[in-house]
């Protein structure tokens, strides 16, 4: 009945109304913006390190502060009986467990950036929506299109030359005494690549509770756990580091990269698909390179850019497929549903 009604409102003009390019126009610079916001992450993680943050600091002051500054709008939204003021013991599990992949994400992917270059780190930190499908199809049966597969394959492969370009040393290492050594190239450019994998293992965990759990409960609550789980850490991970010099550096990530640039990528997704704003995300490794390029003067080698050209050429391929493939699922869910309604 109401696929009827649509068509002939069409067939009437009812429909005809013309497109807004101009709030088109304006999710698209969001998007732009997100994007930059979220690429100079790695170039600004690099710059506290290079001030003598460690690694551990800097995860934890980026978690504890994003949680803290979101916390008067959590209070006054629950406050206005908009959100559940409770979370259910199962709920605490699920949000902690996220918690643990994301504190352990952010350990290894810094950790990378003090033997490797900004744009090997991002460009194998990417790859993980790769680990995403097979963890998907290990625990959920998710298969992956087999027109995707070639995506897949290239990408990985571009993300096992950057490995082995770091096993000869890119001579961007924070430490002048190890600085080109090829054992820290490639476990650092290895603990990147755990990042990703990590990464993964966050996104599905999140998606198990973000469907009983609204996003403004959930994000602060997330990052609070992650910046206590961090904090337990510290005797594991070494001292608790983060001189003057490095504040800068972690005002420009907390407040640009991890609130501004995420909250503008997150308002896009109202007019732009989550299939565009996934690729738009493909440039975050040019991204960080011409950032670091500018504030350090770092340049990759040529191994390391072929890879991770190779990478993310491979990972728009497999996006490319596994876009049109949703697109085509909710396209046959509807008609289906359009079909079956009682005329």
């Amino acid at each position: 009945m109401l696929g009827r009604v649509l068509r002939g409102k069409k067939e009437d003009g009812l429909m005809n109304i013309p497109p807004r390019s101009s709030s088109k126009r304006s999710a698209m610079f969001l998007l732009v913006f997100g994007v930059c916001m979220v690429s100079y992450s790695g170039p600004m993680v690099k710059g506290a390190l290079l001030a003598g943050a460690t690694p551990v600091a800097i995860a934890l002051v980026r978690m504890a502060s994003a949680g803290l500054i979101l916390l008067p709008s959590l209070a006054r939204a629950i406050t206005k009986n908009r959100l559940p003021s409770a979370i259910n013991p199962g709920q605490w599990l699920w949000v902690t467990l996220a918690a643990l992949f994301l504190a352990g994400h952010y350990l290894t992917w810094i950790t990378s950036l003090t033997g490797t270059s900004t744009f090997a780190s991002v460009a194998l930190v990417c790859t993980q929506p790769l680990f995403v499908a097979f963890f998907s199809y290990l625990l959920f049966g998710e298969t992956i299109p087999q027109k995707a597969l070639p995506g897949a394959i290239l990408a990985l492969a571009g993300a096992a030359l950057i490995a082995l370009s770091g096993s000869a040393g890119d001579g961007n290492s924070l430490s002048p005494d190890s600085a080109g050594s090829p054992g820290q190239g490639l476990t650092s450019n290895l603990l990147a690549l755990s990042g990703a994998v990590l990464m993964a293992a966050h996104w599905l965990t999140a998606r198990h509770v973000r469907g009983s759990l609204p996003a403004q409960v959930y994000t602060p609550v997330l990052y609070l756990i992650t910046a206590l789980i961090l904090a337990c850490s510290l005797p594991l991970m070494g001292s608790f580091s983060m001189p003057l010099a490095a504040l800068p550096y972690m005002a420009g990530l907390v407040l640009g990269s991890t609130l501004l640039g995420h909250a503008m990528l997150s308002r896009t997704l109202s007019q732009v698909s989550a299939g565009v704003v996934s690729f738009a995300l493909l440039a975050e490794p040019v991204g960080a390179m011409v950032f670091a390029m500018i504030i350090f003067h770092e340049i990759p080698s040529s191994g390391v850019l072929a890879g991770g050209g190779l990478t993310l050429l491979g990972l728009s391929l497999y996006l490319s497929c596994e876009s049109r493939r949703r697109r085509i699922k909710q396209e046959g869910t509807l008609s289906a549903h359009s079909e079956g309604e009682p005329s």
